[in-house]
């Protein structure tokens, strides 16, 4: 197995437009549907599976659903005028204390499916100017619009599902 590279040593160029926003919210849309197709039929032992003390599989899925209500906090952010976003808790004890392993997938995945589902749909809404607003990432310490945190998340969408790629392929 390859070691994907650490979330927190990614760098990202910021500073997209509003045009960018219709390709993002795709991405988003569909991160649901290819979780769900990522861990289709594979058995409780796969999924729960914690290689070398990591999140097995199934804690990558609540991973994703467990920063859904930051990323809500964080629009919440740029309706109030914000200059910085909500921190995140960079030891992730939410994951951590979660207890995921103990769920069914399928309640993991419907209740990723139903909060994103209304987060993209308020983005949806969003106009040019709205979703051009900037606010300060608090890790990053750069602007970040909008259509820039619409990247930052698909691209974490991205990291967790290659790391469940990853762990499947692990076998």
């Amino acid at each position: 197995m390859t070691t994907p590279r650490r979330w927190f040593d990614r760098k990202f160029e910021l500073g997209l437009g509003p045009d960018a926003a219709p390709e993002l919210l795709e991405r988003l849309r569909r991160t649901p549907g290819r979780l769900a197709n990522a861990v289709r039929g594979l058995p409780v032992d796969i999924l729960t599976r914690q290689p070398e003390g990591k999140w097995s599989i199934q804690e990558n899925a609540g991973h994703l659903f467990d920063l859904e209500p930051l990323w809500d906090q964080r629009l919440d952010d740029y309706d109030a005028g914000a200059a910085e976003l909500h921190a995140a808790d960079l030891e992730n004890r939410k994951t951590h204390e979660a207890t995921h392993n103990d769920r069914p997938i399928a309640g993991i995945l419907a209740d990723f499916t139903a909060v994103r589902g209304r987060i993209v749909d308020r983005l949806a809404k969003m106009t040019p100017a709205e979703l051009s607003r900037t606010a300060l990432h608090p890790r990053l310490q750069q602007p970040m619009s909008v259509v820039d945190l619409c990247f930052f998340v698909a691209e974490h969408d991205d990291h967790h599902l290659r790391t469940i790629d990853e762990l499947r392929s692990a076998g």
